[in-house]
């Protein structure tokens, strides 16, 4: 228990170290380091004390303990006194706080004495304090007052906390209120020992301040900005799992030995055993903890592997820039990416939060075709190796975000094409409807007049029957033309009644088709159309007699569904001209059509077509 509370508070030595990497004379940054490294010595030692008095060297294991004595008061309860009241950078320059920065240096001093002179301060069975003195025991009284004293460091810190209005007040505020289960960790300490006299469940309520300590500078430090989170994290982690092991391997040992040898030997062994077990396993921690914390700025080469698969993964252009920026975050730890080329957004991940963005450039062919924006951790800038690594996957995302550009381009002017192709023609039909078609049958009938005044006349009667002939064959080409162009359907009964029709005409059984639809562009009707007849006339083909549901709608975009309750498409089965004509149709005009399996059995047939913003 002790080494793991240990590991924990050594990240109170590594925020002190971190602050006076910047701030040489900063009175927080010392408290904290000597105080982070002093309860991990006391730790050690008492450890080694312990190890003596199981050897039956008391009078080794009393002198041990006397010299983990002073190691253990300038650990918690120095932080707990002038840490709170100094923490984060505030002096001693009010009357207030000089007050209790003399109360506090009474207080630590007498306690350092009760600790070294008390004949009651080794509460150890065979344990003595070889420098005793029997008056000594009644400045126990200075551990009684060593939390309600806390507390009015705590009341001090709360006080500046809220009259702060910096960036960081939310996470200063947060901090002091942590900082108050150090004097209650105290006080139920007291409480408990008094009362029940059990000094283990003493000891295990004092941890408690430790830890408060320890989630008050993770917390807290932040106001400073002057170290990387990340690396005390990994180091903490580290050395945090590698405690829990040694102490697991070393309780599991020694309780299994227990039963068949001695209890030294088992404990010797136990020792041995949780050291073999440790040292293979650091390495490999880590590794993985650097992972879990840095992400993978440590292997470049995995970085470059995933981005590659989740490319490949991707499958639609739509979907290969979200999933480059989710490489990116989670290959760096970052909280927010923005992929950015041709002037747009093509692809984000994350959540953006308040804080600092840094803008790179995706440089492609010698120049640059869109950024890459992320959103930096408040706590630092991004370490060389990062920046490398991320200028290493921003040439491959500006690669991916060229093909993507380039497609949604020629994807674009396809369906521009397309559009325009299908508008011609409509307005192709409508002129040879509605003007060379009533032409051609006027010519008809003149020619029939023509021939009832020349009756007598049977060379000019065979010229006019030739002529005539030849008008009914031109009229039947301009019809033949003007269904090719566009199905006639289509402009009488518009695409919901043409598909309707279509839908009863070959027994469909469920028909959800509204009344009328909003004006749609020529090129998404015809396709709708030719996809709605081919998938009726294969329902019909392939799945006779079952019923068949049609259902079409617009909701931001044109949606046909065609369902049937047939045996389902067979397994291993290669699209024919038909489906694969449904699905180039919609691919042209930036839709899709997926043809699947229904359950239980059936087929279908599902295709979406986007519509311009004026469209409802």
């Amino acid at each position: 228990m002790l080494s793991v509370i240990a590991a924990i508070y050594l990240s109170v030595a590594f925020v002190g170290a971190a602050i006076l990497r910047t701030r040489p004379r900063s009175s927080t940054g010392w408290l904290f380091l000597i105080s982070g490294t002093a309860t991990p010595v006391a730790s050690g030692l008492g450890a080694a004390s312990d190890v003596a008095v199981h050897l039956g060297r008391l009078q080794l294991a009393s002198w041990l303990y006397l010299v983990n004595m002073p190691f253990a008061l300038v650990g918690v309860p120095l932080v707990a006194t002038f840490g709170i009241l100094l923490f984060p950078d505030r002096r001693l320059d009010t009357r207030r706080r000089r007050v209790l920065g003399r109360v506090y240096a009474i207080e630590l001093a007498v306690l350092f004495v009760w600790a070294a002179l008390s004949t009651d301060s080794l509460d150890v069975p065979g344990v003595y304090n070889p420098i005793g003195v029997p008056a000594a025991n009644v400045l126990v009284i200075s551990i009684l007052v060593l939390g309600p004293l806390s507390l009015f460091a705590c009341v001090s810190l709360w006080r500046f906390a809220r009259r702060d209005t910096g960036p960081y007040a939310t996470a200063l505020r947060t901090a002091a209120w942590v900082s108050f289960v150090v004097p209650a960790a105290y006080v139920t300490c007291v409480v408990a020992g008094v009362t029940t006299g059990n000094t283990a469940s003493v000891a295990i309520l004092e941890n408690c301040a430790a830890i408060a300590l320890g989630l008050a500078a993770w917390v807290g430090i932040v106001r400073h900005g002057l170290f990387d989170t990340r690396a005390v994290l990994s180091r903490t982690l580290v050395y945090g799992f590698l405690s829990v092991v040694l102490v697991a391997v070393y309780v599991l040992v020694v309780v299994s030995l227990g039963l068949f040898v001695d209890g030294l030997v088992a404990q010797v062994v136990a020792a041995g055993a949780a050291a073999l077990a440790v040292l293979p396993l650091r390495d490999l921690a880590q590794r993985r903890i650097n992972q879990l914390v840095y992400g993978l700025r440590d292997d470049p080469a995995a970085a470059f592997a995933r981005l590659g698969d989740r490319l490949d993964a991707a499958g639609v252009p739509e979907n290969i820039l979200p999933a480059a920026a989710r490489t990116v975050a989670e290959a760096l730890r970052l909280r927010y990416v923005v992929i950015e080329a041709g002037g747009e957004i093509l692809g984000t991940y994350g959540r953006a939060v308040p804080g600092s963005t840094e803008r790179l450039p995706l440089p492609f062919a010698g120049e640059t075709i869109g950024h890459l924006v992320l959103q930096t951790r408040t706590d630092s800038d991004l370490l060389p190796d990062e920046r490398r690594l991320l200028s290493g996957l921003a040439r491959q995302v500006a690669v991916a975000a060229r093909a993507v550009v380039l497609t949604q381009a020629l994807q674009a002017s396809r369906q521009r094409l397309v559009a325009a192709r299908e508008e011609e023609r409509r307005r192709l039909r409508r002129d040879l409807h509605d003007g060379l078609g009533p032409t051609l049958a006027g010519i008809a009938l003149g020619i029939d007049t023509a021939r009832r005044a020349t009756s007598t006349d049977e060379a000019t009667a065979q010229l006019l029957a030739t002529l005539r002939h030849a008008t009914e064959a031109a009229v039947d080409d301009i019809r033949r033309i003007v269904y090719d162009l566009r199905p006639p359907i289509l402009d009488e009964l518009g695409l919901a009644g043409a598909v309707r029709e279509q839908a009863m005409r070959l027994g469909a059984a469920d028909i959800d088709v509204p009344d009328q639809l909003p004006a749609l562009p020529a090129a998404v009707e015809v396709a709708a159309y030719r996809i709605a007849v081919e998938a009726l006339t294969n329902a019909a083909r392939h799945a006779p007699g079952s019923p068949v549901s049609v259902q079409l709608a617009v909701n931001g975009r044109l949606e046909l569904s065609i369902a049937d309750g047939g045996t389902g498409l067979p397994d291993g089965y290669r699209a024919g001209i038909g489906l694969s004509s449904m699905r180039e149709r919609a691919a042209e005009l930036g839709g899709r059509c997926v043809v699947s399996r229904r359950e239980p059995s059936g087929t279908l047939v599902h295709a979406e077509f986007p519509l311009p913003e004026a469209a409802p």
